[in-house]
C-alpha cells in the first residue's frame, strides 16, 4: 500500500503515518521537500510526515501539530552539518523550521504565514 511514486525523489510511503498508514500530503510540502533535494544533491530521509491523532499522541507531538494535516516533514540529510542543512532550507521558504540538534534532524512545514522557528 501506499508504494506510488510521486516524483524522482519521493514515494508516497514515506509519508505515511506509521500506525495506520494513511497519507496527508500538501502539495506545497512536496514541492519545497522536492527543491531541497535537487539543490542538495543528495537524499532527504522523511523521519516523519503525516501522524493520525493517535500516533501523534504516541510520539507526543503537539496537539495542533501541523504533521496531522499532511502540513510537515520531520528529515535528515546523511553525511550533512545539519546547520549548513538549515542555511540551505532558509532558502526554500519554509514557514516552520524547527531544528533539532541533539536528534540531528529538521521538522519543516508550510504553516499559513510568516516563518516561526524554534530549537530544542
Amino acid at each position: 500500500m501506499n508504494k506510488i511514486r510521486l516524483n524522482q525523489y519521493f514515494n508516497l510511503k514515506e509519508f505515511e503515518c506509521p500506525c495506520c498508514h494513511r497519507v496527508m500530503l500538501s502539495e506545497i510540502l512536496l514541492e519545497k521537500l522536492f527543491r531541497l533535494r535537487f539543490k542538495l544533491g543528495k537524499p532527504v530521509l522523511i523521519n516523519s510526515g503525516f501522524r493520525c491523532e493517535a500516533y501523534n499522541y504516541k510520539v507526543k507531538g503537539s496537539k495542533g501539530s501541523y504533521h496531522m494535516l499532511g502540513l510537515a516533514a520531520d528529515i535528515c540529510v546523511p553525511e550533512t552539518i545539519l546547520s549548513d542543512l538549515y542555511q540551505v532550507v532558509l532558502q526554500l521558504n519554509f514557514t516552520g523550521i524547527g531544528f533539532y540538534e541533539k536528534k540531528n534532524f529538521l521538522h519543516l512545514d508550510v504553516r499559513p504565514g510568516k516563518l516561526f522557528e524554534w530549537r530544542e
